[in-house]
């Protein structure tokens, strides 16, 4: 089992809470406990495997980025997959659902790549900003530790509802493991930008009083790596929303315009991959059960 002690533990408190009242004395002897933590345990042994093989050894970057504690978070307990009762309902809200958690869980570690003021204050004063790599880095991230095989196969393991999915089941689980994938990118690009604007704004105010020409254009070169980013993936659409934002950032426009254009950008990207979704998840057929 590569779950780690602090997964464990997470995976059997998170069955716990469906039995309020029941105390741990309690529950080491109740079998049904057990068995139901034991399911779970191997479920998610299951998911972590799927991500930690399908980023090459990069266990590591994995961890770092919270992906696995993302995904114990969001799927929730196994007997919603089991049973059927929330997915079947409605897969769309299930997924909206999913892509927030993971989003939100994933967004603490865009923070680490937004540049503090005085690297875009200097780079301004020399005509460049190369001093800020952390775009290309968090663009070069985004890439090598996200998996959309990954997801692949824990769309796969709760469409069929089973552990070990083939690969068969696992290759058509692409498409709609490809559209959450595109939301979650696009989630994290959305919110890197507006946190960028945050330090950008002021930071700027602060070289036009320091009486430094402020050079637009050397700006928007500077975010190319979240252009190619997006465009790689189908969504030249948005980039043209945050270049819009970033020139009124330049203009002196308040943030919180800038925000909301963004954020509309965003949803009507995500929107469109989440429309799509259920029939990509339907796709797959599943074979009646005699």
């Amino acid at each position: 089992m590569i779950l780690t002690l602090e997964e464990k533990k997470s995976v059997a408190k998170m069955v716990m809470e469906s039995y309020q009242g029941t105390t741990i004395s309690e529950a080491k002897t109740n079998i049904s406990i057990r068995e139901e933590i034991t399911l779970n345990l191997k479920f998610y042994n299951a998911v972590k495997e799927g991500f930690v093989e399908n980023i090459k050894g990069k266990k590591i970057a994995l961890n770092e980025a919270g992906w696995v504690s993302a995904i114990l978070g969001a799927v929730g307990n196994i007997k919603d997959f089991l049973t059927g009762l929330k997915i079947v309902k409605d897969i769309s809200a299930w997924i909206s659902d999913f892509l927030k958690k993971i989003g939100s869980k994933l967004m603490g570690t865009v923070e680490k790549y937004i540049p503090s003021a005085k690297p875009i204050i200097d780079g301004l004063k020399q005509g460049t900003l190369d001093s800020i790599n952390g775009i290309k880095e968090f663009s070069a991230w985004l890439y090598k530790t996200l998996s959309y095989k990954g997801l692949a196969k824990v769309f796969a393991m709760i469409r069929y509802r089973t552990f070990r999915p083939t690969d068969e089941q696992k290759k058509c689980m692409e498409l709609a493991a490809k559209k959450t994938y595109k939301w979650i990118l696009i989630t994290l690009v959305a919110a890197f930008v507006i946190k960028f604007a945050i330090i950008l704004i002021p930071a700027i105010k602060a070289a036009i009083a320091a009486g430094t020409a402020v050079k637009g254009g050397v700006v928007l070169a500077s975010l190319s790596p979240l252009k190619t980013t997006l465009l790689a993936i189908g969504h030249g659409a948005m980039w043209k929303g945050i270049l819009s934002s970033i020139s009124a950032i330049l203009k002196g426009k308040q943030l919180d315009d800038i925000e909301d254009t963004i954020e509309s950008e965003e949803d009507k990207a995500k929107g469109g991959e989440l429309d799509n979704f259920k029939g990509a998840w339907n796709s797959c057929p599943i074979e009646d059960k005699k």
